[in-house]
């Protein structure tokens, strides 16, 4: 009887616990709601809700921030990109006094990225504390603008059976090998080749791989006669070491992909350098675009044949 009465007083206090706490604590949801942040509709080109644009449009976001009861010292302007949600920040202080409780800002954005990014813009107060961002967020979606062509493999040449597909479309987004590109060299843009280079120091053996167009003259690898395909002229830059940051997360659209093309030289019917995994290339098709394409790995299949495992990102 004794440790029931002691039990029951211990729950006794702790309801007396969770009540006090319950009284003491303030409901998040209740929380931040003496600031208002208003988006101004003042052109067509004003983002205040969601906005679907093309490529390169200019977006602007014309705000009205009030703060009910505390000052407010500076104001943060948030970007989430893509279905990652990776965010940026960018905090500006508030100089004059007179804008502590209201304040009101315009800028202007060029979007060049595809695929959905959202906006956010709140006040912090003197301690650098959130305040509050009118339960509102902006979202831009840019309408797709180029092909991404994800994973593929092209398998360096085999001299004995010619079966493995050592040539690739980029339009088709497809591999062929020497028995059936001839009947489609039309729409080939390159091909895989290596040669054996000795290290005349070390006596070390490598294969250098590389790619070339079908009008590369002389032909790199001569073993494969393609003297009488069509040949269609794509131009590539030489490889760039260390592209993958920029393959991923620098071009999102198609005039990134023509801006960051336009920094290399691209005049190369064949590069000689040597691509490794995380190389880029960038190319030039005959149509007159622009693409980049991303080496992901290079290993061998199951049979013990050697392939690269390519993505590629081209203008539409």
């Amino acid at each position: 009887m004794k440790s029931k009465k002691i039990l029951i007083s211990c729950l006794f206090m702790v309801a007396i616990g969770l009540s006090s706490c319950k009284k003491d604590s303030e409901n998040i949801f209740n929380m931040f709601t003496d600031v208002t942040v208003t988006y101004n509709a003042v052109s067509e080109l004003s983002l205040t809700d969601y906005k679907l644009v093309k490529d390169g449009d200019i977006i602007n976001i014309d705000y009205t921030i009030t703060s009910a009861k505390e000052d407010m010292y500076s104001i943060t302007f948030e970007r989430s990109v893509g279905s990652t949600n990776t965010q940026t920040r960018t905090t500006t202080a508030i100089t004059d006094p007179n804008q502590r409780r209201q304040i009101s800002g315009q800028m202007s954005l060029k979007m060049q990225r595809d695929g959905k990014t959202s906006f956010r813009i709140y006040p912090l107060n003197q301690a650098g504390y959130f305040m509050g961002d009118g339960g509102k967020t902006l979202t831009v979606e840019v309408s797709p603008s180029y092909i991404h062509t994800v994973n593929r493999r092209v398998y360096f040449p085999d001299t004995a059976t010619r079966v493995a597909p050592a040539f690739f479309s980029i339009k088709k987004g497809e591999a062929f090998s020497y028995t059936n590109g001839q009947a489609n060299a039309a729409d080939i843009d390159f091909g895989l080749y290596r040669r054996l280079t000795i290290n005349p120091t070390t006596g070390q053996i490598t294969y250098p791989a590389n790619i070339y167009a079908l009008d590369a003259n002389p032909n790199p690898l001569t073993v494969y006669d393609v003297s009488t395909w069509t040949k269609r002229s794509t131009k590539f830059s030489a490889p760039v070491t260390g592209g993958t940051n920029i393959y991923r997360n620098t071009i999102g659209s198609s005039s990134v992909i023509e801006e960051e093309a336009k920094k290399r030289t691209i005049n190369l019917t064949q590069t000689t350098s040597n691509f490794v995994a995380g190389s880029i290339v960038y190319f030039l098709t005959p149509e007159g675009k622009y693409g980049v394409i991303h080496i992901n790995s290079i290993t061998k299949d199951l049979d013990g044949k050697p392939y690269a495992d390519i993505s590629i990102k081209t203008q539409k």
